[in-house]
Formats: structure tokens, C-alpha cells, sequence
């Protein structure tokens, strides 16, 4: 078995060699020699390219907005709809109001009494007199029709 104090050391004499280390000059060096290299490019007017991570992210970015703008124009679409909707149930109900106030009409304007009135008032019929009544019997049947007999009986 290693001590402690043994196994620290091994690992830092070993810990310089593994795959994800890397020594701190070469990342400061790397990172000045790019700050160089741009600050040159935009000295010579040079545009600078996109690195392949950031054109996947301002990708990423772009169709996240694009599918944000097309739920809000979805939604103010569903939303007129729905306004469109409510405008017509509206319409709806005054219309079935209206059917129901004709049915109401129509009922009370198919009775006995108020046909009886209105041709008493606006076409001036009055109720027959005696003399113009005809009474049948079962007993008698007209021979030349009901209506020839009427007709006789009325206009004579």
C-alpha cells in the first residue's frame, strides 16, 4: 500500500499527462495569439470569420426566435377565431329571440278569436244573420252537392 503523502506526489508527477489537462501557457498564449490576430484583421479591414460553435448557436438562436414568432402569430390567430366565434353566437341569439317571439306570434295569431277580429276590422265581415245560416240534418242530403246548395240557399 502507498501512503498518503506517496500517492499525492504520484499523482502530480502524472497529472500533466492526462488527455483533458492542458498547461496553462499554451491556453494564455493561444487566447493572446487570437486577440492578436483579430486585432490585425480589423486593422486591415479583414471580416472576421464565425467560429463553427457560434454559427450553431446564432443557428440555434434564429429558429428559436423564428418558432416564437410563429406561436405568437398562431395564437393572435386562435384568439381572432375565437372573437369570429363569439360574434356569431351572439348573432345566434338574437336570432333564435326573434324565432321565438314569430312562434309566439304565430300561436297566438292561429286561434279563432283573432281571426274572428281581424276580419271584423280590417276586412269589415260581420256574423251572419238567420236567414243566411244553412242547417244540415243527417237526414238530408243535398242531391246536386253541398256547395250548389249553398250557393242556392246564400244568394236567394
Amino acid at each position: 500500500m502507498i501512503a498518503a503523502e506517496e500517492w499525492y506526489a504520484y499523482q502530480k508527477q502524472y497529472q500533466k499527462y492526462g488527455l483533458d489537462m492542458k498547461p496553462e501557457e499554451e491556453l494564455v498564449s493561444q487566447r493572446e495569439r487570437r486577440k492578436q490576430e483579430r486585432a490585425a484583421a480589423r486593422a486591415q479591414g479583414i471580416t472576421l470569420k464565425v467560429n463553427s460553435d457560434h454559427k450553431v448557436m446564432l443557428g440555434i438562436v434564429v429558429a428559436v426566435a423564428l418558432v416564437l414568432m410563429m406561436v405568437v402569430v398562431m395564437v393572435s390567430y386562435a384568439a381572432k377565431i375565437t372573437y369570429d366565434i363569439n360574434t356569431i353566437k351572439a348573432e345566434n341569439d338574437v336570432i333564435s329571440g326573434e324565432i321565438e317571439d314569430l312562434d309566439v306570434k304565430m300561436l297566438s295569431s292561429s286561434t279563432v278569436i283573432y281571426i274572428e277580429s281581424q276580419a271584423k276590422e280590417k276586412l269589415g265581415m260581420k256574423n251572419p244573420d238567420t236567414k243566411h245560416c244553412v242547417y244540415l240534418s243527417s237526414t238530408e242530403a243535398p242531391e246536386e252537392g253541398f256547395a250548389d246548395m249553398l250557393k242556392a240557399k246564400a244568394y236567394n
